[in-house]
């Protein structure tokens, strides 16, 4: 230690002079790591390399579920276009079943109509008409 004293540059020593004079007995390169530093690094190491396959086992598996979800999602998309399909065409099917219904509806109450006018007619006639004598005229 007292061998630096003697070659300390001046009171605030710019980072320049103290590399100059301290260059040539520090080295600048990383010591040699002890054995408790490489058995260390050894182990952060295989932590970090155990870390990397980790995740990436934890990446496959998080795209396989992706990729699944997705299938599922497509599938159910099929399933509920054919199914909008269908319900489509039977509601199709249900609306000419009506039309024809609401068609039929009409011709029946103007027939209705018609044979209760007639059915009127017939018994006035019966009234005006009774075995051929006419009680009342009209």
């Amino acid at each position: 230690m007292a061998g630096f004293v003697y070659n300390l540059p001046s009171a605030n020593p710019s980072p320049q002079s103290f590399f100059k004079t301290f260059g040539d007995r520090v080295p600048l390169v990383n010591l040699p790591a002890t054995s408790e530093d490489s058995n260390r690094s050894a182990e952060d190491d295989e932590r970090k390399r155990r870390r990397k396959v980790s995740n990436r086992e934890s990446a496959r598996r998080s795209r396989m579920r992706k990729r699944r979800h997705m299938d599922e999602l497509w599938s159910m998309l099929v399933q509920l276009i054919n199914e909008n399909k269908c319900l489509v065409d039977e509601l199709s099917r249900a609306k000419e079943g009506y039309d024809k219904v609401i068609e039929e509806n009409m011709k029946l109450r103007e027939e209705n109509s018609k044979s209760r006018k007639m059915i009127g007619e017939i018994r006035l006639n019966r009234f005006l008409n009774v075995d051929g004598d006419k009680i009342w005229t009209v």
